[in-house]
């Protein structure tokens, strides 16, 4: 029989971000930390995106702190032009972000990052993060 552990989490929401460069990712989340210094994991469990840009375009979120290259682990969320585009824990991949890599445990390394198809996108991030 399974039984889930529960760890004590808590739901941020990070500052909108506008995407200004599709050569490299932007930052859109730090990792925090707990009342003893130790950097949190979290999860994604909501992005809200706004695209007035003109036409649709394709967003990727990820981590640059495991390689020097952005590496993607949100599969593409195309942003429809002219629409609140929001996806939400049923939406997406339940993929833990870390700082560091602990043996045995998928976790994904780093804080979290976006790349876009093009400019103008605003997107912002809610994340549940673990560790107290």
């Amino acid at each position: 029989m399974f039984t889930p552990v529960l760890r004590a989490s808590i739901r941020k929401a990070n500052t909108a971000g506008l995407v200004t460069a599709t050569a490299g990712p932007d930052l859109l989340h730090t990792l925090g930390t707990n009342r003893s210094g130790v950097t949190r994991t979290a999860i994604i469990r909501k992005v809200l995106a706004y695209n007035n840009t003109g036409a649709n375009i394709t967003i990727q979120l990820g981590t640059q702190e495991a390689t020097p290259l952005f590496v993607q682990y949100i599969p593409d969320l195309l942003v429809i032009n002219g629409l609140e585009n929001v996806w939400g824990e049923n939406d997406l991949p339940a993929v833990e972000f870390s700082v560091v890599n602990l043996a045995g445990v998928d976790f994904r390394e780093g804080n979290v990052y976006l790349q876009a198809s093009a400019v103008g996108v605003l997107v912002t991030l809610e994340v549940e993060e673990f560790g107290s």
